[in-house]
């Protein structure tokens, strides 16, 4: 009875202990932070759209990773107005030129307890003009000039450790929105809002599922059986391998903000 006992009690005391485990803070930040709903039509931007779908993701890992609402990111950065300015102004640089301002970042990643930054932007592109536009636009203007052209929303996410100052994995994902016949129109609201609804669904459930995995993979890789390549050999293929880059990238140099070519920012798992 005595030992039946102890072993309640220890049961107890095991129960009441708290779960300790590794959390990582996460800041999201979409290039269009400060550029939310100011369209013609009211929508959000992809950029956000697509930030808050991998922030619900990233709440949703039982704590494994944690990255604030943009409500609350919006709201704390308006008491610090000159943080505010300067992370506009580099929020916007990436947008345009793809340029990382480390520092800007670290200092908005101190204000949360994050070492960690998750970047969006998304623009509008078409085959013949690489002028990068807002969704919107290009659905007002091709609209009232019932314009035929195959354009296509280029989104491209970067996470980024603001400790060593390098990006720790990034994609873009390429989705053409015109129809077969080349057009993206809206002639009404309800029009519109069935684009939105569009958009709303490719973010569910390609773009935040698929940046959310390979973020998970990031804080916490997953240990991936050797591959026999002699059974590859004679078994005639050699494709449907996932790879996964266990490599740490070497601390990228210093960009000159003249130089706005595209950067390597390593492996990628996926690419759609």
């Amino acid at each position: 009875m005595k030992v039946l006992f102890k072993f309640f009690i220890a049961l107890l005391f095991y129960l009441q202990l708290p779960a300790y485990s590794v959390t990582f803070n996460v800041l999201t930040l979409p290039a269009d932070l400060y550029n939310g709903h100011e369209n013609y039509f009211g929508f959000a931007e992809p950029s956000e759209l697509f930030s808050n779908d991998i922030i619900i993701n990233l709440n949703s890992t039982h704590g494994k990773i944690i990255s604030p609402d943009l409500y609350v990111v919006r709201e704390k950065l308006n008491k610090n107005e000159a943080l505010q300015k300067e992370l506009q102004k580099a929020l916007r640089k990436f947008h345009h030129t793809k340029y990382i301002d480390y520092q800007t970042y670290k200092k908005a990643g101190n204000l949360f307890g994050a070492n960690s930054i998750l970047l969006v932007r998304s623009y509008v592109t078409s085959e013949d003009n690489d002028l990068k536009r807002s969704v919107w636009d290009i659905l007002d203007i091709a609209s009232y000039f019932s314009v035929s052209h195959n354009f296509y929303l280029n989104t491209n996410i970067v996470l980024l450790d603001t400790v060593n100052n390098i990006p720790m994995w990034q994609n873009t994902y390429v989705k053409k929105i015109s129809n077969n016949e080349g057009y993206f129109i809206a002639n009404n609201y309800a029009q519109a809002r069935t684009q939105y609804e569009k958009l709303k669904l490719y973010s569910k459930n390609i773009i935040s599922a698929d940046a959310t995995q390979n973020i998970m993979l990031r804080f916490f890789p997953k240990v991936i059986s050797p591959v026999d390549t002699q059974k590859l050999k004679n078994s005639g293929t050699d494709g449907g391998i996932l790879r996964y880059d266990k490599n740490i990238p070497s601390p990228a140099k210093s960009q000159d903000e003249s130089n706005t070519s595209p950067t390597d920012y390593g492996e990628m798992l996926f690419d759609f």
